[in-house]
Formats: C-alpha cells, sequence, structure tokens
C-alpha cells in the first residue's frame, strides 16, 4: 500500500548520491567496479544492456468488499426471532440461520383455509343454479317476445280506434252545421213573410176602402201566420235535435281528445307499452347470451376465490419460511437484530456474503484509466497484512468518472482471492493493476534516457567515447523503459549522474564505472 511512497522516496534518495557523486566526481560507494578511462575526463556509471521482462503499473487506492452479499430479512411480522448464528459464522448453503415464531401467522392461515372452503361452496351452488339457468332464461325470452306482440296489437287497435273516433266527430260536425243551416233557412222565411205583411199593411193604411189592397193584407197576414206557427214548429223540433246534435259534438270531441287530440292518452300509453316490451326483449336476449346473472355471479364468484387462493397461498409461503435458511455459503457479515427481539415484515435480520474472494472497487486517475481494461492482473496490499500481496483480476472498468477527494476518477472493479483468509470486508486496499508486461526485452533505467525536442537518445560508451545514440521506445513505468530500436545487447549505456546524461555530446571522453545492478530482470 505505501509503493508509490517507497518509490518516490527511492528516486529521491538516488538522485541525492548521484548529485553528490557528481559534484565530487568520485565513484558512488557500493556495489560498482573501479573506474577506467583517460584521466581529467568526467567519470560516468554505466551498465551493460541486456534483455529482461517489464511491467507496467497503474497504482490506486480501493475498499475490499464481500462477493455476493444476502440481505436476509423476516418474511413476515413475528413476536421474536431467535438467531442460529453470529457475526463472523461460516454457514452452508441451506443451512439454519434464525427461526421465527409463527403462531400468529399460523392463526391467519387457518382463519384463510376456513374461507377459501366457503367461498367453494358458495361457488359450487352458483354453478348448480347455472345449470338450471338456459331453461328459465329462455322462458324469459318467450315472455319478452308474446309481451311484445300484445302490446304492438293494442297500439294497432288504439289508432284503429283513433281513425272511428274521428270519423264519429267529423260525423257530429257535419248533424249539427246541417241543424244550423235548417234554422237559418226558418228565420229566412218568417223574415220575407213578415217583409211582405209589412208591405200590405203599409198599402192598405194608405188606401182602406180599396177592397184589392184589404184583401191583400188580409193574404199576408194569413201567410205570415201560416209561417210563424210553422217556423215555430220547426224551431222547438230543431232546438231538441240541436240540443242532441251538441251533446253528440261534445261527447264526440272528449273522447277524441282522451285517445287522441291535443291529449293522445291512449295513443302514447299504447305506444310506451310497446317500447317497453321492447327493450325488456333486448334485455331478455343479452341475458341469454350472456348465461344470465347467475354466469356473471359465477365468474364473480371464481374471481374472488382465485384472489383467496393466491392470499392463502402467499400466507403458507411464509409460514414455511418460518426457518430461515443461507441461499448461499459464506460468512455472516452482520447481525441487524438481538435475539429474542420481535420483528416487522422485510425487516433486516443478517447479512451473509462471500469472503473466499472478495471485490475490491479502486478510484483511478484519469490520467491512467486508458491503461486500464478488463481481465488485467491486480494485486492487493492492505495495512492489516503489510508486505502480503493479493492476487486478482480486473473485472470492469468504469466508463465515466466521479468525482473523489474533489478530483474526477474512475470506477474499477476486481476480483482478489483471499489466499488464507487474511483479507475482511470493507478494508482499505492499496491495489497495483498490471496493465501492460513485455518479456525478453530491452529495458534500461528511465534516467538513461534523454529527450531533445521530442527525440529520444541515450548515450552508450565505446573505447571511453561517448555515443549519442537514438531510439524508439516502448513500454513505460516510473523506473524503466523498453527500447525497441537504437540499443543491443553487450552495450554498455551510461546511467547516471543525471547531470551528465543531459550534458555530454557526441565524441566526449569520459572514465566509466560499471555499476552490477541489472535492470529489466524479472523480479
Amino acid at each position: 500500500m505505501r509503493r508509490k511512497g517507497l518509490i518516490a522516496a527511492a528516486l529521491l534518495v538516488a538522485v541525492a548520491v548521484l548529485v553528490a557523486v557528481n559534484l565530487k566526481n568520485l565513484p558512488a560507494a557500493g556495489g560498482g567496479r573501479g573506474s577506467q578511462g583517460p584521466a581529467g575526463a568526467p567519470l560516468v556509471r554505466v551498465q551493460t544492456v541486456q534483455k529482461g521482462s517489464l511491467q507496467q503499473e497503474v497504482v490506486a487506492p480501493g475498499i475490499l468488499e464481500a462477493r455476493d452479499v444476502h440481505e436476509i430479512r423476516a418474511p413476515f411480522a413475528t413476536k421474536s426471532v431467535t438467531l442460529q448464528v453470529g457475526i463472523g459464522d461460516q454457514v452452508s448453503a441451506g443451512q439454519v440461520v434464525a427461526i421465527l415464531d409463527a403462531t400468529d401467522l399460523a392463526l391467519q392461515v387457518s382463519a384463510q383455509e376456513a374461507q377459501v372452503a366457503r367461498m367453494e361452496s358458495s361457488l359450487a351452488a352458483l354453478r348448480l343454479q347455472q345449470q338450471e339457468a338456459p331453461l328459465q332464461l329462455n322462458q324469459r325470452l318467450a315472455q319478452a317476445r308474446a309481451q311484445l306482440l300484445q302490446a304492438e296489437d293494442n297500439l294497432e287497435t288504439v289508432l284503429r280506434q283513433d281513425d272511428l273516433l274521428r270519423t264519429r266527430l267529423e260525423q257530429a260536425r257535419v248533424n249539427l252545421t246541417t241543424l244550423q243551416n235548417r234554422s237559418a233557412e226558418g228565420a229566412e222565411q218568417v223574415a220575407a213573410a213578415r217583409a211582405a205583411l209589412l208591405e200590405a199593411e203599409e198599402a192598405f193604411k194608405a188606401d182602406p176602402a180599396n177592397p184589392s189592397l184589404r184583401a191583400a193584407y188580409e193574404r199576408a197576414r194569413a201567410a205570415y201566420d201560416e209561417v210563424l206557427r210553422q217556423s215555430q214548429e220547426a224551431a222547438s223540433q230543431a232546438a231538441a235535435q240541436l240540443r242532441a246534435a251538441y251533446d253528440e259534438l261534445a261527447a264526440a270531441e272528449a273522447e277524441y281528445a282522451r285517445v287522441s287530440g291535443d291529449n293522445p292518452v291512449a295513443v302514447e300509453l299504447a305506444a310506451s307499452q310497446v317500447e317497453a316490451a321492447r327493450i325488456a326483449l333486448q334485455l331478455a336476449e343479452m341475458e341469454a347470451a350472456s348465461g344470465g346473472t347467475v354466469a356473471e355471479q359465477v365468474r364473480a364468484a371464481e374471481i374472488e376465490l382465485q384472489a383467496a387462493r393466491e392470499s392463502l397461498a402467499a400466507m403458507q409461503e411464509k409460514l414455511a419460511q418460518a426457518e430461515l435458511t443461507a441461499p448461499a455459503a459464506g460468512t455472516v457479515l452482520a447481525v441487524a437484530i438481538q435475539d429474542g427481539l420481535p420483528a416487522q415484515e422485510t425487516q433486516l435480520l443478517l447479512t451473509i456474503g462471500d469472503l473466499d474472494a472478495l471485490k475490491v472497487t479502486a478510484h483511478v486517475d484519469e490520467l491512467d484509466i486508458t491503461k486500464v481494461q478488463p481481465d488485467q492482473p491486480l494485486s492487493v496490499e492492505t495495512n492489516a497484512a503489510p508486505g502480503e500481496w493479493f492476487e486478482g483480476r480486473v473485472t470492469r472498468v468504469a466508463a465515466q468518472a466521479t468525482m473523489t477527494g474533489g478530483a474526477p476518477s474512475f470506477q474499477v472493479e476486481g476480483e482478489v482471492a483471499n489466499r488464507d483468509r487474511l483479507l475482511r470486508a470493507g478494508l482499505n486496499a492499496e491495489v497495483i493493476i498490471a496493465t501492460a508486461e513485455r518479456h525478453d526485452t530491452i529495458v534500461v533505467p528511465a534516467a538513461a534516457v534523454r529527450s531533445d525536442n521530442g527525440q529520444l537518445s541515450v548515450l552508450v560508451v565505446e573505447d571511453f567515447t561517448v555515443k549519442v545514440r537514438p531510439v524508439v521506445a516502448g513500454l513505460r513505468t516510473d523506473v524503466e523503459v523498453e527500447i525497441l530500436e537504437g540499443l543491443a545487447e553487450g552495450e554498455q549505456v551510461i546511467v547516471s549522474p543525471f547531470t551528465l546524461i543531459n550534458s555530454l555530446k557526441e565524441g566526449d571522453a569520459v572514465r566509466v564505472e560499471e555499476v552490477d545492478e541489472t535492470w529489466g530482470k524479472a523480479r
């Protein structure tokens, strides 16, 4: 977990030593051979180029978590929970870990079983009624059809009666008009006779001695008296006939008004009876098509029974879970309830997880995330087991950054084998991800490679003379660089002091001290 810090400290120490050596122009203490070369030339340290292995790494902080974590919750409310395991206990799949008091739930199951039995009995009775329903429905349908026919016949009769009453009313009006006309004719005859009498009377008064005028007057009076007598007789007879005609007309109007006219009571009543009979027939036909109300009752009872059975099955399933078992083998990570206390439905009781291999979540810097890919090997060290490295692999790499400590980072998940069960869930860890690896390749110290306007080069010593050798670099780490082109095995490369590496030129003479360390060998 202290790897980054150790690397930085080592580099600082190496720089300090090289500076001191450079200032004194003396060989660095320990590990070097005696210097050779022309007197007065600057002293450099060289190493012989060899092939070896190189591993590129990304270092990131992380945290360990248990895999396959299972939360065990109370399937129903209980008066007490009896725990069978404790924190840290190892459990196997199917092992009983807690027992719930199921007394109340057992009573609820019994009550629900009785309810289901009652509903099954009611449904059976309804189905028996349903078997008898077709005959009753057909009878109702036949009755509705007969009632419609009767109502239609009644309406037709009322309409025929309406025609007869209209004819009677018209005849009564004609009779009354005829009688009234006859009375008018008699009055006209009386008026004419009276006018003739008055004319004859005026002529006679003008000449009483005239016998012809007297005779005319006498004839006119006799005619008037006869017409008046006849008129009186006719008027007496007409009065009785008019009274009868008026009575007949009034009766005809009243009967017609009752049946049709301005107050069509009988017609409207007959028509409404027809409409009611039609509606009754439609309802009867719909009831016959659907099976009747008993069929609806059967369907409703079936739905209610199904719901009751499902509720009973759910209760029975919960009751069967009174003994809670481990869903998988693992370790009890947490106990969320005290032994013997009550619990509510869905309340968390225990947490079980797999500690044989742990999940590690690391937060990788944005500068390194492009190097990380799934299935890359990784190593983990914790403060709980310093110096112990646990191997694993990357499983997931986040595609989006999150803010960690005020800076963006990417979450990387992996799995680590828990060797000797030394690791625990929740431990902080240093995670080293091997992002690339090379074997049988030329490797030199990073300090030996210099850069001039993007062109990389190393300093090779031949016959105590500096040769500036352009190179092509491959894989890099904090302390080493892979050289793909420009160097061969057996050549000597200047590795320090770094102040001279940046200032020496092609053809400069140097004194040489060969160091023993060999770069690039597998560690």
